[in-house]
């Protein structure tokens, strides 16, 4: 069973174990030292089995694979509308670091499956449209088109590769939680250097000013005593639960359907674009930015052909 099978089994028995590394893998990634609390590892095993499960569900509602290669971009609508130009498709593949380790792991194929997530930009633009028998010049309209196209989680079959991004999902969430903490963290390093300087205020006041400083001083220190106790380690706990019992809340998938024609114009109307709308998949949250996401699959693709264009970029660069 692999890693996929074992973190994410429906086995409630089986889970209870293999629960353990999933465990240490958050803890380790917000804080180590919360190894050495009392309560380690079972009151973690809720919320780290609750992200684990919706990660899971996640990673299998990416749509695809679509297969990526020239008769895809010539017949597939979805693919035509992530790229320009077809050599864009191979592009993709080629500046990709996780693809060239993928083939460095795996030397003799010529096949994977992987995440593919790029930014989906729209653009207002003055175009031509067809109205009835007239043709209407300066149109504003808007392109939509696709950038920053990254390849990641790349594996020898879809089921790894589900595996792989299922796993990198609740990476993100266990990074939310450590985003809560340093959040605080700042904040109370904050309040500290504004309470060093009300005591420099305070030591040049004079009598007039001193009563209202001491007080400000006062409630700082009181405010600061009564935050302390969220970063002890024994209240991590609730950073953990807060993000990961309500996992939908920080990562999703949203579905946008766009009706787009052959040149990327979205339209609005059936008789400006007959085709069906083309369905795409927003991951909320993953990181700083929002990623349209799917799993694809290219095959016939010779680790030789990649070199070959990365040192045609390179030479293209030194020009």
């Amino acid at each position: 069973m692999g890693l996929f099978g074992k973190l994410f089994g429906r086995n409630r028995e089986e889970d209870r174990p293999e629960l353990l590394p999933a465990i240490e893998r958050a803890v380790n990634a917000v804080e180590p030292r919360l190894k050495q609390t009392s309560g380690y590892p079972e009151n973690y095993q809720k919320s780290v089995a609750s992200a684990l499960k919706y990660a899971r569900s996640l990673a299998a509602s990416v749509p695809g694979p679509v297969a990526l290669n020239r008769e895809a971009y010539a017949r597939d609508t979805f693919v035509h509308a992530l790229f320009p130009a077809v050599d864009f498709v191979t592009d993709a593949f080629s500046t990709s670091l996780a693809v060239q380790d993928y083939f460095r792991e795996f030397p003799d194929t010529d096949e994977l499956y992987a995440l593919m997530g790029m930014r989906r930009i729209e653009k207002t633009i003055s175009g031509v449209a067809l109205s009835g028998e007239l043709i209407q010049h300066d149109v504003l309209q808007k392109a939509v088109y696709f950038t920053s196209h990254t390849i990641e989680n790349p594996a020898p079959t879809e089921e790894q590769a589900r595996e792989k991004v299922a796993l990198s999902f609740f990476d993100s969430l266990v990074n939310k939680v450590k985003r809560r903490v340093e959040a605080r963290r700042q904040g109370q390093l904050s309040q500290l250097q504004e309470k060093n300087l009300l005591i420099n205020r305070l030591r040049a006041a004079d009598v007039q000013t001193r009563p209202e400083l001491e007080k400000k001083l006062s409630r700082m220190i009181a405010t600061m005593q009564s935050d302390a106790g969220p970063l002890d380690l024994n209240n991590y706990l609730k950073d953990f639960e807060a993000v990961l019992l309500v996992p939908e809340q920080h990562l999703k998938l949203i579905q946008t359907p766009i009706k787009l024609d052959s040149m990327g114009i979205r339209r609005e109307s059936v008789e400006a674009c007959p085709t069906e709308a083309v369905l795409f998949n927003e991951l909320i949250d993953f990181d700083r930015r929002n990623w349209t996401v799917t799993m694809v699959h290219c095959s016939k693709m010779q680790n030789e052909n990649i070199t070959s264009r990365l040192e045609k970029a390179y030479r293209q660069l030194a020009i």
